[in-house]
C-alpha cells in the first residue's frame, strides 16, 4: 500500500492520508481526491510509511500534475510559514499557486501558455542622482547585512535609488520584486519602471484576471532577469534567482493579511528569500524595524534632502472645540481652500470615513438603522441610494418606515467624503473636486482616471480616505486639510498613536513639493495633546524615539512578541467562556494572557467577535505554548464557530 500525506485547502489543521497504486513519487504534485461529498484539489506533501493504518485509506482519483509544482525546497518552506502563523498547511500551499492552479486543470491542459519569453531590449536611461542618493545607494550596495531600512523623508526620491538599486541586480543577472501597499499605486510605479527596463517588469495583483496572474506566475520562473512590480501576495510567486526585494511605504498597514492565512509579506518574505536583500524604504518606518535598527538586525541609511525644488510644509492646528463647523469644515478652513484655489493651487481634505453620513435614522423617535449581520449603524450612500455595512460589505434598501415608531421622516447624521466631495462642489463650483475612496477606485478604469486627474496642475481640490496618503505625486498641491484624527490619538490598540502619526507625517508629505508656503492644517479638539505639539514639528524620528522609549520602558510592543487570540461565534456566552478556558491553557511562566476583549468591531456577519492577548518577552516559550495549545484545540475544534491566532498584529479588528 502507497501511503502519502496530502494538503488541502480546509481550515481543518492536519493532512490527510491517502493511498495510490502510482509507480513514480507524487511529493509536490497536486492530486483531486474525496473529501467528504466534495473533490478538492491538494498537494503532495510527503509519503506515509505506515504498514498498517486502523482505518479506511480512500484513493487519489486523479494526479493532475506530470513533474511536481513544488520541490523539496518549497515544501519544506511551506511548512515553515505554516508552523509559524500556526495555520493549517493546506490553506498555506494555496497561497503559492495562481488559481489556475487551484482548480481541476492538468497543467497538460494549461501548456499552450507556456509559451513565455523575456525580451533582449536595451535599457532606457535613469536619472542621475543627488550626492546623498548616490552615497545612499553605494551603502546599500556595499553593507554586508541583508535587512536595510531606507528612512527617507517624503520626497526625497526614494523611487529613484530603487532604479538605480534594481539597475545594479539586473545587470549581474538577478531578479527585483518591488511591493507597494495598494494596487491604487501599482501603475504609477510599474510605468515609471517600464520607461527603464521596459517588458522586463512584470505587474502582478489581486485585481488580475486569473489568466493573467497565471501568466505572470510562468514568467516568473524564468531563466533570466526581471522586475515584478506588486502587491503582498507577490511574495508568494516563485521568481527566478531573486536578489533584491524592496517594500515600498513598508510602515503601511496592507503588507499584513488580516484574515485568512493572518502572514505579514514583509516576514514571508524573508522567511522565502533568505539569501536576498531587502530593503525597507519609508518616511515613517515601523516601531518593529526601528527597534531591529537599535539592535543591530537592520541597517539603516537616511535621506534627510527632499528632492529638487520642494519645501517642507508648515503644519499648524485649528481648535474646533469652542466653534461651530460648517458642514465639517471650520471657517477658517474654507477661507484657506478659497485662497489656494485663488492662487491657481490645489487642496486636499483627508477624511478617513466613506459613503454620505455614517448614520441614518428617524426624525421622529431617533431609532438608528443597524445591520443585522453587524449590529453595526448602516452607512448612507447616497448617489446610489443605498445604505451599506462597512464591516462585511452588505448593502440594504433605505427602509420605508421606522421599525421602532413606524414614522416615515429619515434623516442622516455626520459627514462622509461623498458628502463633503458634494458640500465642496457647491461651495466651489468653478473647480472640480475630485473623491478618492475605496467606492471611487473600485475598478480598473476608476483608478485609471483618478491617476490621471492626481497628475493635473490646474487647481482643485481632492477629497477622500487615508488612500490620499499613499505615496501619490501631486503636482500642484499646497493644502492639506486633515479631519478627525482626535479619534487615534486614544484607544486600547497599542499601534494607534503610531499609526496616526504615520498617517499625519505621510499625508504631509503629499504637499510642498513644488511651491514654497504649503501648509498642513489639522481640525482638532485635543490641540494641547503631546502628540500632536511634537507632530507639528514634521518630524517622524522625535514622535519614534519618544514612542520607542516609553515601551521600552513599559516593556511593550515592539520590546516582546504578542499574539491575539480572535474567536466568533453566534452565541456571545459560549465565545466568553471558550475564551476563558483559553485563558487558563496559557497559564504558564513566562507567558502573559490578558482578556477576554469585546473586538473594537464587536459582531460580524451575525457573529460575535472577541479576543486576548498573549505576550512573552521569550519568543522560544510563547511559541512552544501556542503550538502546544493549538495541538489541543485541533482535536476538538466545534465548541465555537472559528477562531484565528494572529502573529505580530497590527490591529484587533
Amino acid at each position: 500500500m502507497n501511503l502519502v500525506e496530502v494538503a488541502l485547502p480546509t481550515p481543518l489543521r492536519s493532512t490527510f492520508t491517502y493511498q495510490h497504486n502510482q509507480q513514480e513519487s507524487l511529493i509536490g504534485k497536486r492530486v483531486i481526491v474525496d473529501f467528504g461529498r466534495r473533490k478538492l484539489v491538494g498537494i503532495v506533501i510527503k509519503n506515509n510509511h505506515q504498514k498498517k493504518v486502523k482505518f479506511k485509506v480512500k484513493y487519489i482519483s486523479k494526479v493532475l500534475d506530470e513533474s511536481p509544482v513544488f520541490n523539496a525546497q518549497k515544501l519544506d518552506k511551506i511548512l515553515e510559514i505554516s508552523d509559524i502563523y500556526q495555520h493549517p498547511v493546506g490553506e498555506v500551499a494555496a497561497l503559492f499557486l495562481p488559481n489556475m492552479l487551484r482548480k481541476n486543470t492538468t497543467k497538460v491542459s494549461l501548456r499552450k501558455y507556456q509559451e513565455q519569453v523575456l525580451s533582449n531590449k536595451k535599457l532606457g536611461e535613469l536619472s542621475i542622482l543627488t550626492d546623498q542618493q548616490t552615497q545612499c545607494l553605494k551603502n546599500i550596495l556595499a553593507v554586508k547585512k541583508n535587512k536595510i531600512l531606507l528612512f527617507g523623508v517624503t520626497s526625497s526620491g526614494k523611487t529613484e535609488i530603487y532604479k538605480h538599486l534594481v539597475r545594479e541586480y539586473f545587470m549581474n543577472g538577478q531578479s527585483s520584486l518591488v511591493l507597494v501597499p495598494e494596487i491604487f499605486l501599482t501603475p504609477q510605479l510599474y510605468e515609471s519602471f517600464v520607461k527603464v527596463f521596459g517588458d522586463h517588469v512584470l505587474l502582478y495583483h489581486s485585481s488580475l484576471t486569473e489568466l493573467q496572474k497565471y501568466k505572470v506566475f510562468l514568467k516568473a520562473k524564468l531563466e533570466g532577469p526581471k522586475i515584478i512590480i506588486g502587491t503582498r501576495s507577490s511574495v508568494f510567486l516563485p521568481v527566478k534567482n531573486l536578489g533584491l526585494i524592496i517594500f515600498d511605504e513598508e510602515h503601511d498597514q496592507s503588507f499584513k493579511q488580516q484574515d485568512g492565512v493572518r502572514y505579514d509579506a514583509k516576514k514571508v518574505a524573508q522567511v522565502l528569500n533568505e539569501n536576498a536583500k531587502v530593503v525597507f524604504a519609508s518616511a515613517t518606518p515601523s516601531l518593529s524595524n526601528l527597534r531591529d535598527v537599535e539592535s543591530s538586525k537592520t541597517s539603516v541609511f537616511y535621506l534627510s534632502q527632499r528632492y529638487g525644488e520642494f519645501s517642507k510644509p508648515k503644519i499648524s492646528l485649528i481648535d474646533i472645540s469652542k466653534k461651530k463647523l460648517q458642514k465639517g469644515l471650520h471657517p477658517e478652513v474654507y477661507e484657506k481652500i478659497t485662497k489656494t484655489l485663488n492662487d491657481g493651487k490645489q487642496a486636499l481634505i483627508l477624511l478617513n470615513r466613506r459613503g454620505y453620513a455614517p448614520i441614518y435614522y428617524c426624525n421622529s423617535c431617533g431609532w438608528v438603522v443597524k445591520s443585522n449581520c453587524c449590529d453595526a449603524p448602516l452607512v448612507y450612500h447616497r448617489f446610489d441610494q443605498r445604505l451599506r455595512c462597512h464591516r462585511c460589505g452588505s448593502a440594504w434598501s433605505l427602509p420605508r418606515e421606522c421599525r421602532s415608531c413606524g414614522a416615515n421622516d429619515f434623516d442622516s447624521k455626520g459627514i462622509g467624503t461623498q458628502q463633503l466631495e458634494e458640500v465642496l462642489q457647491e461651495k466651489f463650483s468653478d473647480y472640480q473636486v475630485v473623491r478618492v475612496d475605496r467606492d471611487s477606485v473600485s475598478s480598473k478604469s476608476k483608478r485609471s482616471i483618478t491617476s490621471e486627474l492626481i497628475k493635473e496642475s490646474k487647481p482643485m481640490i481632492f477629497v477622500g480616505t487615508q488612500l490620499l496618503a499613499k505615496g501619490h505625486d501631486f503636482k500642484n498641491l499646497s493644502l492639506i486639510v486633515i479631519l478627525n484624527l482626535d479619534f487615534g490619538l486614544f484607544g486600547a490598540d497599542v499601534h494607534l498613536q503610531e499609526q496616526t502619526a504615520q498617517l499625519l507625517i505621510q499625508v504631509a508629505g503629499r504637499a510642498g513639493r513644488k511651491q514654497e508656503g504649503s501648509e498642513v492644517v489639522l481640525q482638532s479638539r485635543l490641540v494641547d495633546h503631546p502628540l500632536l505639539k511634537v507632530l507639528q514639528n514634521g518630524d517622524f524620528s522625535a514622535v519614534a524615539q519618544s514612542l520607542l522609549k516609553e515601551r521600552k520602558m513599559l516593556k511593550l510592543y515592539p520590546y516582546l512578541n504578542m499574539v491575539y487570540f480572535k474567536a466568533e461565534d453566534t452565541n456571545q456566552d459560549r465565545l466568553n467562556k471558550f475564551l476563558l478556558e483559553i485563558k487558563k491553557k496559557f497559564s504558564v511562566d513566562g507567558v502573559e494572557i490578558y482578556g477576554p476583549f469585546e473586538n473594537p468591531v464587536p459582531k460580524k456577519n451575525y457573529k460575535y467577535r472577541m479576543f486576548c492577548i498573549i505576550q512573552s518577552d521569550n519568543d522560544s516559550i510563547l511559541n512552544a505554548k501556542v503550538r502546544s495549545v493549538v495541538k489541543e484545540l485541533a482535536k476538538d475544534s466545534r465548541k465555537i464557530a472559528s477562531w484565528a491566532l494572529d502573529f505580530d498584529p497590527i490591529n484587533v479588528t
